[in-house]
């Protein structure tokens, strides 16, 4: 079963709602650091206008202690808060002048050590207050006496206001964040629903394409849907339907060919057990049974070369190397295989040219490369008219062989050129076997439509590719490519001993 923490949607929703939290966090941290030195930095520029007025006081009364403090006291009388008081401090920390009676003239408070006579700038400290449950912020400013010593003038704020306003905003900011994060979970959730949807309905689909598949053998038109929006989703709905696209084809080319060969092979097979049976339908003499047999071998070698071509384009398929590669004299063999069928040719009336350039080197299986040359070559021959020609030519250009076999036969419709490589395929309506006389040359004219399917396949192993051109009645022309090679380095002579 499917745990629903382990979920797509469950992640996503849990990186939604965090992502959502920590965004959030950072604002909130963000705000509150800047109203804390806000409120601060108002507090600080408050302290130091009344830390200069006490200094004008001072002045104002002649630095007498007594008197100032009097008027300092008489106009801090007048606040209903009394969250602001004022002190001169000597610079060893006593109480010289305080606007609090509960400071007495005479105690000590904790004075910076760096506040000197040469400090033009006030010093700010957050220090507890005696009896109140919040700090206070003072203003330490040094000033110089007529006598030439010099006090600190000092002006202290009680921060309840400040500690109780960034107190609400904590809370309010928590309250905040809770509700926050309940809005983002519901709404993680909801847009993960939104976003998986598309993937729910190829899920679907994918399953419904699956028990389909089961009774069809893979005829499924119905594909992965798509929202035709551009995005992730749309790509691999498109991957995958492509994906299906190519199973679909490789599954019925693999049903085609598995239909073609029982029915290549159904034929010679049909054929050996009608003999057999026509054979003991009554007694024969030796020269009948021989007949038989005969024409049984040529059933067997036509089995036997069916399943080799079979097996090698099984390989092919399946990516195993069917190449043993040697360093290779192409012109040779070519001139190999034309003599090879150049009986043959003649016999069909047929002229068979090749004009042997110079060396030309590649890198090869002799074997596979000489059948290939021999399936053009024995197309050629077999689909042309007597008096009719074929010339095989070889070429080089920019490090590529090319291997040119031209006919002047019957040719190949358009319709059908497009298919001669398919397996099996044969081009019944222009190249009939009853063209030719006798019924053994009909059966090979015929032939199991693998020929140029393995010239295909062996081209292809070798790293080249093939082409055909045709027009009816006019001729074929088959054109091999593959890379060629360096000419060999000679072996180097050996001293005999004798």
């Amino acid at each position: 079963m499917r745990r629903p923490f382990n979920t797509i949607g469950f992640r996503l929703t849990l990186w939604g709602t965090g992502v959502t939290l920590l965004v959030c966090v950072l604002l909130f941290a963000i705000l509150y650091a800047g109203l804390f030195y806000c409120l601060r930095g108002q507090i600080d520029g408050f302290l130091e206008g009344e830390a200069h007025e006490l200094t004008a006081t001072l002045e104002e009364h002649g630095y007498d202690l007594r008197a100032a403090q009097q008027a300092i006291r008489l106009e801090l009388g007048s606040r209903s808060n009394r969250d602001l008081n004022f002190r001169l401090l000597a610079p060893d920390g006593r109480v010289l002048l305080s606007s609090d009676a509960s400071t007495a003239v005479g105690s000590h408070v904790n004075v910076p050590a760096h506040i000197t006579e040469q400090a033009v700038r006030p010093h700010y400290r957050t220090v507890p207050r005696p009896g109140e449950p919040y700090p206070e912020r003072t203003c330490n400013l040094p000033v110089q006496r007529p006598d030439g010593t010099f006090v600190i003038a000092q002006s202290a704020y009680l921060l309840d206001r400040m500690t109780t306003s960034l107190a609400l905003f904590r809370r309010m900011g928590v309250a905040a964040l809770i509700f926050i994060g309940l809005f983002a979970l519901v709404g993680a959730r909801i847009l993960a629903n939104r976003s998986l949807r598309p993937i729910g309905l190829m899920t679907a689909t994918a399953q419904q394409i699956g028990l389909r598949v089961q009774g069809s053998g893979f005829r499924v038109q119905e594909r992965l849907p798509r929202s035709n929006v551009g995005d992730e989703l749309d790509r691999l709905a498109e991957t995958l339907n492509s994906m299906l696209d190519r199973i679909e084809r490789h599954v019925n080319q693999l049903q085609r060919f598995t239909a073609d060969a029982s029915h290549e092979l159904r034929s010679p097979l049909a054929a050996l057990r009608g003999s057999a049976e026509v054979a003991l339908t009554r007694h024969r003499s030796a020269d009948e049974l021989r007949r038989v047999i005969e024409e049984s071998i040529e059933h067997y070698d036509r089995l036997s070369r069916i399943a080799e071509d079979l097996l090698l384009l099984a390989r092919a398929d399946a990516g195993d190397n069917i190449l043993r590669r040697e360093r290779l004299r192409l012109d040779q063999a070519v001139a190999d295989v034309v003599d090879l069928y150049a009986p043959l040719a003649s016999e069909r009336d047929i002229k068979i040219s090749f004009d042997e350039p110079r060396e030309i080197w590649v890198d090869a299986d002799g074997a596979h490369l000489r059948r290939l040359i021999g399936n053009l070559l024995d197309n050629a021959i077999k689909y042309s008219e007597p008096g009719a020609a074929v010339s095989v030519a070889l070429s080089y250009a920019d490090g590529l062989v090319g291997i040119t076999v031209s006919d002047t036969g019957i040719g190949i419709a358009s319709e059908d050129a497009l298919h001669v490589f398919d397996r099996f395929y044969r081009v019944d309506r222009a190249r009939t076997p009853q063209r030719i006389g006798d019924s053994a040359q009909a059966r090979r004219a015929g032939g199991a439509g693998l020929g140029l399917s393995i010239c295909r396949a062996i081209a292809e192993a070798h790293g080249g590719r093939i082409e055909l051109s045709s027009a009816l009645g006019q001729g074929t022309t088959v054109r091999l490519f593959m890379p060629a090679a360096e000419r060999p380095e000679p072996a180097a002579s050996m001293p005999v001993h004798v």
